[in-house]
């Protein structure tokens, strides 16, 4: 009997050991479970690190596109320095006649004998040199100028070779000055050319009316020798010390600029063309020797076109424009057939 108790509980230990085993072979298959259920979680999280990496990268790519602008801003810079200058105009208007090229009743007299443009009520002002050189002198009709009578008060400008012969004019016009001053409620004054080397008139007339901070815009136009057309705007520089000016083509290229000489009591004006092609176009540089010429009297101009609407206003007083005014209004085909 003490055997067969003895080899029952041998079996029963047996029993026992199997089932801790068995138990531990459970145990295991449930860690490796665990172990392979954790790697999976770690797998899906670096997944989704990566996936939510890329968003914050594509975030970071508009921080070095927002950078360009800054490199244009460089290259744009680095061209107004690399800016070649084809062409450089001096504009000296004269503050006294203090200048022997003014001196003496005789060298009027002779003036007006070579070119009948010299009138008697010519006041020669200023000097104009191209590139180093004398190009010629400018001359204006004082009497017409000095007039108290704001209706009659006119501006016309003359430019001279330096052998004494007439280039070209530039004269405000009165009654487009004072139809565009109405419109805008603002000193607009408008301006025609007339040269010698050509039978078109080239007018020059203020465009915009803006804030005084922004400055001011006028715009010309023409034909060139080629018949193609050509269009500028002159815009002002306010915020810069003088009177400062860049021209503009059709494209927004600025191709030319006018610098205003700070403290210069007459008027000194530095003009600089950037296109190789309008540096050799005659009209353009001859437009851009005169306007420049006006700037010097720009602010009487626009107080005059303001005196003139005022007691236009207040008065019945009519506006009688000039003979060699209404000529430029007539009709050109016309007086061609």
């Amino acid at each position: 009997m003490s055997e067969e108790k003895e080899h029952s509980s041998y079996e029963e230990t047996a029993k026992d050991v199997i089932e801790e085993m068995d138990e531990m072979d459970d145990v295991q298959s449930e860690i490796s479970k665990r172990v392979e259920e954790e790697e999976e979680e770690m797998e899906t999280q670096v997944v989704e690190e990566e996936t939510a990496k890329e968003p914050e990268e594509t975030a970071k790519e508009p921080e070095v596109t927002a950078k360009i602008p800054e490199d244009k801003k460089d290259e744009k810079k680095k061209k107004k320095e690399e800016r070649v200058v084809y062409s450089h105009i001096d504009v000296d208007l004269w503050r006294t006649k203090m200048h022997r090229e003014e001196w003496g009743i005789r060298l009027d007299a002779q003036r007006a004998q070579k070119d009948r443009q010299w009138t008697r009520d010519m006041d020669m002002i200023g000097e104009i040199k191209k590139d180093g050189e004398t190009y010629g002198f400018l001359g204006q009709r004082e009497k017409l100028w000095k007039n108290k009578d704001p209706l009659e008060r006119r501006f016309v400008m003359k430019m001279f070779s330096k052998g004494g012969y007439w280039r070209g004019s530039i004269e405000r016009l009165q009654g487009e000055s004072f139809a565009n001053s109405h419109a805008t409620k603002e000193p607009c004054p408008s301006y025609v050319c007339i040269f010698k080397h050509t039978r078109n008139l080239y007018r020059i007339k203020r465009l915009a009316h803006f804030p005084r901070f922004q400055g001011e815009v006028f715009g010309f136009s023409y034909l060139d020798e080629n018949d193609v057309f050509q269009t500028f705007v002159i815009d002002d520089k306010r915020l810069t010390f003088g009177s400062d000016w860049m021209i503009k083509d059709i494209h927004n290229k600025i191709i030319a600029k006018i610098d205003g000489k700070f403290m210069n009591l007459g008027g000194r004006f530095n003009i600089d063309i950037f296109d190789e092609v309008l540096a050799n176009d005659k009209t353009f540089y001859n437009i851009m020797i005169l306007f420049s010429a006006t700037l010097r009297f720009h602010k009487n101009i626009k107080k005059n076109i303001k005196k003139a609407l005022k007691e236009l206003r207040i008065t019945d007083a009519k506006v009688k424009l000039d003979d060699s005014e209404t000529n430029l209004y007539l009709n050109p085909r016309k007086l061609s057939i």
